[in-house]
């Protein structure tokens, strides 16, 4: 498959859906625009995407993160992501082959991986990552009361944290000094008489200040 149609063919790719979309989010993109993903969305297909620390920072992100969110779709957020993927109906899968020679915003041609062994791994790699990674809920209605004992400031930040974003990262990404995110999240640390970010991640779960019902986000996923 030749370069310049590899963004077409993906396109098409993901329109193919009818029931689900699992999805290895992280740069280089060919494009930004995820106008097909909320459209599927509206067509009732379901989406659980893992975004990487890199699509994070991204320059727009959190714009294009709330329309999914808003729209339906489940999210977490991770430190690093092994590749870019999305996972269709779980019938097939499409990944990009990254030369190292590409440029930074180029994520080369696409590999196409069809039912086999290969995908049903590609699957439980997707699970096992899910299961690892911090809920990226912060915008949706809090279904149980403990969760409203943060505000949606407070659970964008601890979202964040528990993403694995540095300090630094997360006050590029608020627009905020690298102070206040200290004063934020001391302030959380003090709020659940933990001593350290590690502490901080177990009593969030316990407290139901994020979602585990698909496992307890990593200790080791929490820095400084």
């Amino acid at each position: 498959m030749s370069r310049p149609t590899a963004p077409v063919h993906a396109t098409r790719i993901q329109r193919r859906a009818r029931r689900e979309v699992l999805y290895f989010d992280t740069p280089p993109y060919w494009s930004v625009d995820n106008a097909v993903q909320l459209a599927q969305l509206s067509d009732g297909v379901s989406y659980r995407t893992i975004y990487g620390q890199q699509a994070i920072e991204y320059p727009g992100a959190m714009t294009r993160i709330d329309q999914c969110l808003a729209s339906g779709e489940e999210a977490r957020v991770t430190a690093r992501l092994p590749m870019k993927m999305m996972i269709i109906d779980r019938e097939y899968a499409f990944t990009c082959a990254m030369s190292g020679n590409e440029r930074a915003d180029d994520p080369g041609d696409l590999v196409i991986v069809d039912s086999s062994p290969l995908l049903d791994g590609l699957v439980e790699l997707f699970e096992r990552v899910w299961a690892d990674s911090a809920p990226f809920d912060h915008g949706n209605p809090a279904p149980r009361a403990a969760r409203d004992e943060l505000s949606v400031a407070d659970k964008r930040l601890l979202t964040l944290l528990l993403g694995g974003l540095t300090d630094d990262a997360i006050a590029r990404h608020l627009g905020v000094g690298r102070r206040t995110i200290l004063r934020r999240a001391r302030g959380l640390m003090d709020r659940a008489g933990v001593a350290t970010r590690m502490q901080l991640g177990w009593y969030a779960a316990r407290r139901g200040w994020v979602d585990v019902s698909c496992g307890v986000p990593s200790p080791g996923s929490v820095r400084g």
